[in-house]
């Protein structure tokens, strides 16, 4: 802050931040932490302060937030008041600019420099410490609404695809356990294509990775040579200073869960012995919307279309057995993502049958059919995994889709709900 007061001039504008309600004493608060940045601070923020922040939307210098507050509140805030705020969160590195730069700058350097992409999760989202997490990853599988434990099948058939969560384990791991008891079951694939969401922006359509990704049970190894020759290959948008578009993003994959929660499951069925040697291509997805044209597909658009017909391509002349693997949720509705109104049970039982009609075009594995169920009402219920479940779909060989469990979980309060599912789709 200036000497002599607050700088009246400054326009802080807040970054895309999770925002998880909580209790304290009571009272409901909000819980602040940058998914991008698991080792940055969180912050505990009152209903008020909230509302405060998200008037940091870089257009407002901090007169102008007082007066948007006033206007919403009745409350008339101290320009210095707003100013500590502003400059709380930007200590926590929530603002954009040279203060949060800095930071990013440091970490992609530190990322590149790694020989693996680190369990940055472990210990926080699941436990760290290798005897424990097996224990809770066998307790998924009996747990209510497991599948139980896997058992020698007497007919071993060959899997094509899964679509799993990409939850938190603690919410979703029986459904989690569908998925993988299907994988455990089934033919050893020795090649396996990850598909996850990625929820933070990305200049590309995709971005791959050429590092294993860690895990407390051990590295689950990358194919990097076969990530680099569909790098070589794909045009996408053009790379930038060199580096090919396929890995322009890779330091996306720094914090990213979606694909980390599936790692540590692969190598936990190798541990039980219920996966042979398998090398994977882990591949993130960025957010269709602002690609595809309304009313559009995102094969037509040349980024999307491209990528997907060389790794088709290139899966069909590398001769191992292989298998896709979406890491993929579906619904997030309430006012935790933007809705006025709290979830409530019918809410959820319309959700609910909009969620199994699309779930059974997934089945069907009809990739546009898919896109379009979700994408016709403008995505109301924001399906965050549809970029790698449609890529998925355009990728599956001949199959027959399964729906194994479907879960819907929300919180008490009425704040969120997330809905996920576990699908398996079986080679013909």
């Amino acid at each position: 802050m200036e000497p002599g007061g607050p700088r009246h001039d400054w326009r802080p504008r807040l970054r895309p931040i999770d925002v998880q309600p909580a209790r304290a004493d009571g009272q409901l608060v909000y819980c602040l932490r940058d998914r991008l940045d698991p080792d940055g601070p969180t912050l505990v923020v009152s209903p008020e302060a909230l509302l405060l922040i998200s008037l940091f939307d870089g257009t407002r210098d901090l007169r102008g937030v007082q007066i948007a507050f006033a206007l919403r509140t009745g409350q008339t805030l101290p320009l210095e008041q707003i100013a500590a705020v502003a400059e709380q969160l930007d200590e926590a590195y929530f603002l954009a600019g040279p203060r949060r730069d800095a930071r990013e700058a440091a970490q992609r350097a530190a990322f590149a420099a790694l020989p693996h992409r680190p369990a940055v999760h472990a210990g926080g989202a699941y436990p760290g410490e290798p005897a424990t997490l097996e224990a809770a990853l066998d307790g998924y599988f009996v747990a209510d609404g497991g599948p139980g434990l896997p058992v020698p099948p007497t007919d071993r058939r060959e899997l094509a695809a899964l679509i799993a969560p990409h939850v938190d384990l603690h919410r979703g791991g029986p459904t989690y356990a569908w998925a993988y008891r299907a994988l455990a079951e089934a033919v050893s694939p020795e090649l396996i294509v990850l598909l996850g969401t990625c929820h933070a922006p990305m200049s590309v359509a995709f971005a791959a990775t050429t590092k294993d990704y860690d895990t407390p049970f051990g590295p689950l190894p990358t194919d990097a040579a076969f990530v680099r020759e569909l790098a070589t290959r794909y045009i996408g948008n053009g790379g930038i200073d060199g580096v090919p578009a396929l890995l322009v993003d890779e330091y996306a994959h720094r914090a990213e869960h979606a694909l980390e929660f599936q790692a540590v499951y692969l190598r936990y069925l190798q541990r039980k012995g219920w996966l042979g040697p398998v090398q994977v291509v882990p591949i993130l997805c960025a957010a269709p919307h602002g690609l595809v044209a309304a009313g559009g597909s995102p094969c037509e658009v040349p980024a999307i279309a491209e990528l997907l017909d060389l790794l088709s391509a290139q899966l069909a002349a590398d001769g191992r057995r292989w298998c896709l693997i979406a890491g993929a949720d579906l619904a997030h509705i309430g006012p935790q993502f933007g809705d006025s109104q709290p979830v409530s049970r019918t809410w959820l039982t319309h959700v609910e049958a909009a969620d199994r009609a699309m779930l059974g075009l997934t089945a069907a594995g009809d990739a546009e059919g898919f896109y379009h169920q979700v994408m016709d009402d403008g995505d109301s219920r924001r399906i965050c995994g549809v970029a790698p479940i449609y890529a998925l779909l355009r990728l599956l060989p001949p199959s027959r889709g399964e729906v194994l469990r479907y879960t819907q979980w929300a919180d008490t309060a009425g704040d969120s709900a997330v809905t996920f599912a576990s699908v398996a789709f079986w080679r013909v």
